[in-house]
């Protein structure tokens, strides 16, 4: 009989592979706006949403992943 399945858990999911997706040229950034694993994308390239699915695949195969495209972020000045 197999072990049940665990419900993976975005947040635990996303310490686990930032460093990982940081990494990749073209992803922005990575968060878990509603509940959902969210990878922000500099452009809009099928190349580096392969490559994040290879990174999630890896560490979560169920994982569900959304990408938005936001351009580049840079930091802020403080007012």
């Amino acid at each position: 009989m197999a072990p049940p399945k665990t419900p993976y858990d975005p947040r635990a999911l996303k310490r686990k592979v930032s460093s990982q997706i940081l990494e990749l040229p073209g992803v922005s950034g990575i968060g878990v706006p509603k509940g959902r694993l969210t990878v922000y994308l500099e452009v809009d390239s099928q190349d580096v949403r392969d490559r994040v699915r290879e990174v999630l695949k890896a560490v979560s195969p169920e994982a569900d992943v959304v990408f938005m495209v936001t351009g580049k972020f840079s930091k802020q000045d403080p007012d």
